[in-house]
């Protein structure tokens, strides 16, 4: 039961990530002051971790390929993307194309050849990016929606990158989200202050306290907590199925914090989407 509990807060996470990211667009920051605002907190309390156990083995070019991955330009895109399309969108695109393109990197990288139930899983899960892209050039949401898809598709494929340089250099969960914490607070914070960074202050002390919470705490640290105790207690291919929550999670918070109604395309989108990823991570076996 605890295991479950774990993975249930996981995608609870993931899934309201791209609403309070969205909520900070719309409102009084931009995607700089966001990424900003997610690599200054986590980096300075992973940053004791980073001093103690420095690479850890890793080789600088893994540990920037992980940085880029799942740093600045991931929460860039992302949040730049939720400028032109709603978060439901984000809630579904990206996590469905990073699930695809690390089965595609994975494969070709790491020689993990998926079998044809995870390969159709995956079609059915471009069959659904493909339903909500559709939406998004036909202006469901506004003329530039379908923009903010493509870079939605950007940043799962970024992610994607992160998750195979991570397996590749075989390292600990905990310890990659502190490079690419560290490293990222590093590199961006002082280019971010020198351009006119500072402005953030201007902005409302609430808005700037809660996004710095969710997004240096709750997303960058205590989702990955969240996830890695899932899969410690019920293992790998039981706790990934929480990872098929996100989409449909999105949309539900979407609706009552930002007030966006999602659409019977949106709603097919998800089904689409969620049931592709149930599928393709081989949780539809029957027990003999």
């Amino acid at each position: 039961m605890t295991g479950i509990t774990y993975g249930i807060l996981a995608a609870v996470v993931w899934g309201i990530s791209p609403v309070m990211v969205r909520l900070g667009v719309l409102g009084s920051l931009d995607p700089y002051d966001l990424t900003a605002l997610r690599f200054l907190v986590s980096g300075v309390i992973l940053l004791p971790l980073v001093l103690r156990r420095g690479l850890g083995g890793l080789s600088w070019g893994l540990t920037l390929i992980m940085a880029t991955g799942a740093g600045i330009p991931f929460i860039m895109v992302m949040a730049g993307g939720l400028l032109f399309a709603p978060a439901g969108h984000a809630g579904i695109i990206v996590p469905s194309t990073m699930l695809s393109f690390s089965m595609l990197g994975g494969w070709l990288v790491l020689g993990d050849r998926p079998d044809p139930k995870r390969l159709l899983g995956y079609a059915v899960i471009l069959i659904g990016i493909g339903v909500i892209g559709r939406e998004g050039i036909d202006g469901g949401f506004g003329p530039k929606a379908w923009i903010g898809d493509l870079m939605f598709l950007g940043s799962g494929i970024l992610w994607a990158t992160y998750t195979v340089a991570a397996r590749a250099a075989k390292a600990d969960p905990l310890h990659a989200t502190a490079l690419v914490a560290v490293v990222s607070m590093v590199l961006y914070l002082p280019a971010y202050a020198m351009w006119g960074g500072l402005d953030i202050l201007a902005a409302p002390l609430s808005e700037i306290l809660l996004q710095g919470f969710f997004q240096g705490v709750v997303t960058a640290i205590l989702a990955l907590f969240f996830y890695t105790r899932a899969v410690a207690c019920l293992g790998a291919a039981r706790g990934a199925v929480f990872a098929a929550l996100v989409p449909g999670l999105s949309v539900l918070f979407a609706y009552p914090v930002l007030g966006e109604v999602p659409g019977w395309t949106e709603m097919i989108g998800v089904f689409v989407v969620s049931g592709g990823m149930v599928y393709a991570l081989g949780l539809t076996r029957q027990r003999g």
